[in-house]
């Protein structure tokens, strides 16, 4: 399975459909993020596509020399833009692919608007995801909160949100040619609702087009619930792709770093598809990464010197042969080591070494005491950690403690001298203790919106909402 090759062979057979000629690429929010994480402007050039533009920007002229292959989402809003640019005529000829299953009503309404008979095909291809790697994909959601406090009867938004992760499912499921078993997480409503309408879309709705009776109960759906593991986001993560995403950001396989001048940037594609090195390093900790990217620049000096010693005729022209990939592997060597100054830089700045091991004492020890000395410390002291990283200790700590007595004391040194009164010392204590590095925080000028998370994370994700 390869999902950035899945996306790159419906693209192609879009723009192949169209024949040769020059072409538009129409997309809406959603689809341009599709086609920009497995396609580069430079491929899509290649392919005659001459202007990529979104759906809801009118074309202000008439470019009938142009053929528009449309990419979108078959959503109700989408299908109205459609029959607008239809009714513009702007284009010589249509060829229409939408992302997931079209509606019978959807495809009646767009040839009632083709007024000018210019629609050429009309087709659906299932990506309604965004290929990271070979075998991992998002659905690009962005109403999180949705799904934090989703439970039946649920909002409008709410049930938008469920019918989105849904569609991208089955728009998955399909592409991979696949019809599976689903489990979903039994504690979890929103799970249950995804996986109910999972398998009602799979085996009734459309049960024809899901039917691969070679794949049959081959392949496991498990939906689950992130709620059910709320720590491990909290901790600091330490492989190359977690740190980039957590600490530069990574969005559509593009990380985005500053120049020399402090308000420049530039995009740096870093993918696993098209770069062996991070391919092999993707999931390598910090300290087997920086050794790593020493043997890279080692190799690639060794190279440059070889490239020096041209003393012939024979020299110059194995050099002229080599030089393709020279170039690329100069720049490969540069990003990399861009990338590794770059975390280097923000785990320096912000101490996150110190931070990080403050988090496993929290997280891995028993010593409620100890962890309340230790986050209050660098509350207090460490200026450099930032008030993100601060928060998340806190956090840790309300989780990890949300009903732990003061097992360290013995009974008998508790000043009330018995059991309920050790467990009302321990209430007390946990609550002072919170409080204390709540308003640390806020000395720290935490948002208030942020500090309510601390006793917010115990009452959406504690342990009576979790089954480990």
């Amino acid at each position: 399975m390869n999902l950035p090759l899945i996306i790159k062979e419906y693209v192609l057979k879009m723009l192949s459909d169209a024949s040769i000629g020059m072409k538009a690429f129409i997309l809406d929010d959603f689809t341009i993020n599709v086609v920009s994480a497995a396609f580069t402007q430079t491929e899509l050039l290649q392919k005659e596509v001459f202007l990529v533009e979104k759906l809801h920007v009118n074309p202000d002229k008439k470019m009938h020399h142009l053929k528009a292959v449309v990419f979108v989402r078959p959503s109700q809003e989408n299908i109205a833009l459609l029959c607008d640019l239809l009714k513009a005529n702007a284009y010589g000829e249509y060829y229409f692919s939408f992302s997931n299953i079209l509606k019978e009503t959807h495809l009646q309404t767009l040839a009632e608007a083709d007024e000018h008979q210019v629609v050429r095909q009309v087709q659906e291809v299932y990506a309604s995801f965004l290929a990271v790697d070979p075998f991992l994909f998002t659905l690009g959601t962005s109403n999180n909160h949705d799904y934090l406090s989703w439970k039946p009867p649920s909002t409008h938004s709410q049930l938008n949100a469920v019918d989105g992760v849904v569609e991208g499912l089955a728009a998955f499921l399909l592409s991979v040619k696949r019809r599976p078993v689903i489990r979903h997480q039994r504690s979890s409503e929103i799970s249950r609702r995804v996986a109910e309408d999972v398998w009602r879309l799979a085996y009734e709705q459309e049960s024809g087009l899901f039917d691969f009776r070679r794949s049959d109960g081959t392949l496991q759906l498990l939906v689950l619930d992130r709620m059910d593991d709320p720590v491990t986001p909290l901790l600091s993560q330490w492989t190359y792709q977690a740190m980039l995403h957590e600490l530069v950001g990574i969005k559509n396989n593009r990380v985005n770093l500053p120049d020399s001048s402090p308000k420049e940037t530039h995009d740096i594609v870093i993918s696993s598809s098209d770069d062996g090195f991070f391919k092999d390093n993707m999931y390598s900790n910090y300290g087997d990464l920086g050794i790593n990217i020493k043997k890279l620049v080692d190799n690639f000096q060794a190279v440059s010197k070889m490239n020096k010693q041209i003393d012939s005729i024979e020299d110059m022209q194995r050099f002229l042969d080599s030089f393709p990939g020279f170039r690329q592997q100069s720049g490969n060597v540069s990003k990399h080591v861009s990338l590794m100054s770059e975390l280097s830089r923000i785990i320096g700045e912000a101490s996150l070494m110190t931070v990080s091991q403050v988090q496993q004492d929290v997280a891995c020890g028993s010593d409620r005491m100890y962890a309340y000395n230790s986050i209050m410390q660098q509350l207090s002291t460490n200026s450099q950690a930032k008030s993100s990283e601060c928060l998340k200790l806190v956090l840790l700590f309300a989780l990890r403690y949300e009903k732990e007595g003061t097992r360290q004391v013995p009974l008998s040194k508790h000043p009330y001298g018995s059991s309920e009164g050790a467990e009302k010392l321990a209430t007390f204590m946990k609550f002072f203790q919170v409080d204390e590095m709540v308003a640390a925080l806020a000395h720290r000028n935490v948002e208030d919106a942020h500090l309510t998370l601390v006793k917010e994370i115990v009452r959406w994700a504690g342990q009576e909402r979790r089954t480990g």
